[in-house]
């Protein structure tokens, strides 16, 4: 690797990164919302997150209110099988929306990646725009390792995986081990973006893109969600 900062590209680059940040954090949370409207609720994207009217949820909730003494004494069988389908029901409804988000990261990534890998002859001593966005695309996968070293940082620091975090709940829900698709995600994904920095990405060009990497992801982040995101998407 050269560590040599080729000042345009590094400018280009640092775009580059701020736009993948704000376009990442907006098309992961139209998969929720387009599961969300497949399902039939009524669902809004805002800037970090997606809301939706879960109705299973709410006939589950308002089922234990109305029988919490049946529910409590366990002894009328009705009661406890019409429960049980509800929870059933919600749970599963809840589900479904949370893996929208990461299917449709992984699968933005993935392509992204596949697109690079099948363009990396046509790779000289500098990439095309084209291929640049390729790789942008590719980085999307970055989100499964960020999560994992947040769930890890909070494990070390309070002694349990983080319960934030679709990857979470989705393990939860199949009642694996927490952090069980965190760490298979993130697995996936270093493997993936090594490949892409190591060996898709030319020497001449690596340390410009990494420095790059690094700074706009560092100022995307924060002015999306604090700064553009609230106004844009409140």
């Amino acid at each position: 690797m050269t560590f040599t900062l080729q000042f345009r590209l590094f400018i280009y680059l640092v775009l580059g990164f701020i736009a993948a940040t704000v376009i990442g954090a907006v098309t992961h949370e139209a998969g929720h919302y387009m599961v969300a409207k497949k399902l039939g609720y009524e669902a809004k994207i805002r800037y970090a997150s997606m809301q939706y009217k879960n109705t299973d949820y709410k006939a589950f909730r308002d089922f234990h209110f109305k029988n919490k003494e049946a529910l409590k004494s366990k002894t009328d069988k009705a009661v406890m099988k019409k429960y049980s389908v509800l929870m059933h029901k919600a749970r599963k409804t809840n589900v479904l929306v949370t893996l929208g988000g990461p299917i449709q990261t992984i699968i933005t990534g993935t392509l992204g990646f596949f697109l690079l890998w099948f363009n990396r002859k046509k790779t000289g001593n500098k990439l095309t725009f084209l291929q640049w966005s390729f790789v942008f695309m590719a980085f999307f996968w970055s989100r499964q390792v960020a999560n994992f070293f947040i769930g890890l940082y909070f494990l070390v620091i309070r002694g349990e995986w983080t319960s934030q975090g679709d990857e979470t709940n989705i393990s939860e829900y199949f009642r694996l081990p927490a952090w069980s698709l965190n760490l298979i995600t993130a697995t996936i994904a270093i493997v993936l973006l090594l490949i892409v920095v190591l060996k898709l990405i030319p020497k001449q060009q690596r340390f410009t893109f990494i420095v790059a990497g690094l700074t706009g992801s560092i100022i995307g982040f924060p002015l999306w969600m604090k700064l553009l995101g609230p106004a844009i998407l409140p």
